[in-house]
């Protein structure tokens, strides 16, 4: 007996997806939004290595160590909330890539059952198949139609 089966794309669908798109670009505007406070902190770290430069002349060493002590803290805090930053819109974008994921694997699921589908394969896992085997186009239609709820969180600095 013949093994029917059907290739999909499925990283082609998701960054295709209008929902996404669209969730994508308020992240952007919100991680915008919200890094200015981390442009404000850069700033003051900034100012504070200058004055540690321009201190050097008139403090003893220890005074300039203690300084330097201090400014180490400071840029050590930064560079950490700018990891925590970033990790956390990271996050947010993989968890919504899962949602979407889930979403998709329901539809070629409904697709497989509906047509006696017996294999489905991602286009990355084969090197060359029929277009008629190929059900990304219809997936991705199916999947704009749905009204997904694609949300993120707001990063917050402690």
């Amino acid at each position: 007996f013949a093994t029917n089966i059907i290739v999909i794309d499925v990283e082609k669908i998701i960054n295709n997806n209008n929902q996404y798109i669209q969730i994508l670009d308020d992240i952007e505007k919100n991680q915008t939004k919200n890094s200015e406070f981390l442009n404000k902190k850069e700033n003051e770290i900034e100012i504070f290595y200058q004055e540690i430069q321009d201190s050097k002349l008139l403090l003893n060493e220890d005074e300039i160590n203690n300084l330097i002590y201090n400014y180490n803290i400071e840029y050590n805090k930064f560079t950490l909330l700018v990891e925590k930053f970033n990790l956390h819109y990271q996050e947010e974008v993989t968890k919504i890539r899962k949602l979407i994921l889930d979403k998709i694997v329901i539809l070629v699921e409904n697709y497989a059952k509906k047509n006696n589908v017996d294999l489905i394969l991602d286009s990355t896992s084969y090197i060359i198949a029929s277009n008629d085997l190929n059900i990304t186009d219809l997936i991705a239609k199916e999947l704009n139609d749905l009204d997904i709820k694609l949300e993120f969180e707001s990063f917050e600095q402690n």
